[in-house]
């Protein structure tokens, strides 16, 4: 078993943060939604053993993947368990932004050996749970999450935590996500209101099925607010296809 050396986040308070990640001012609603998916998931998975990996995915960007991740995990930090949020999205990752640190060792380079699993782990003093960023973007990102290394360091943090959750890429852009459910206990899909297609969710769901994963349900987003500090859009290249990047712009 590996001992954790967790390297604190010296900048808490991020603006892309500040209207989407629950706080203590946060709205009893959105407080109380997030209880219940906790709740549900406990359920779900009464019967599994020892660490619950949880992945969260979704049909297309932008649809409060990341955001829903975070939230989680700090609604199971507050019953007191062991949390690890990972983040497996080795393309465009923003679990960093969110904990106000910039994109430096993470996942990539521990899959490809470079780093230990004691050089990478962070924790997040408000929000009360540790997390893995992406690390350094590689060329071969689905072959890194499919590899047994994957397996192996998953196993290993099982050892320590009670919950892992997983921000993966969109299952319609990338492959990632499905490789990542042989690792995992099951997989939460994220839609957002009015903006998630019903034929692109059901394809999610078709993939997902085929790669035999455990569907454990859906987070439905509300409509985000028109007014924010980050916002981002995407290009539609053809039939749904993205870049390496997914074709990710940023508004000015």
């Amino acid at each position: 078993m590996f001992y954790m050396q967790k390297k604190k986040n010296k900048s808490q308070n991020v603006q892309i943060s500040d209207k989407v990640i629950l706080q203590e001012n946060s709205s009893f609603a959105a407080a109380e939604a997030y209880k219940i998916a906790r709740t549900n998931i406990m359920f779900a998975l009464a019967g599994e053993n020892g660490c619950r990996k949880i992945a969260l995915t979704s049909s297309l960007p932008a649809e409060g993947k990341t955001t829903s991740c975070i939230n989680l995990a700090i609604t199971f930090a507050q019953m007191d368990a062991k949390v690890l949020v990972l983040d497996a999205d080795l393309r465009r990752p923003r679990l960093h932004q969110y904990m106000g640190e910039k994109n430096g060792e993470g996942l990539a380079d521990l899959l490809a050996g470079f780093v230990e699993i004691n050089d990478v782990i962070r924790y997040n003093d408000r929000m009360r749970f540790d997390y893995i960023p992406a690390g350094h973007i590689p060329p071969n990102p689905a072959e890194l999450l499919a590899s047994p290394k994957m397996c192996e360091v998953l196993d290993e943090l099982g050892k320590v935590y009670d919950y892992i959750f997983l921000d993966t890429p969109p299952v319609n852009v990338v492959t990632d996500a499905l490789v990542i459910a042989k690792f995992v206990s099951g997989i939460l899909v994220v839609a957002k209101q009015k903006q998630t297609p019903h034929d692109l969710l059901k394809k999610t769901i078709s993939s997902l099925q085929f790669a035999e994963a455990k569907i454990l349900g859906f987070l439905m987003n509300e409509e985000m607010a028109k007014k924010q500090i980050y916002r981002h859009r995407y290009k539609y290249r053809s039939k749904y296809g993205y870049g390496y990047g997914y074709g990710h712009e940023e508004d000015v």
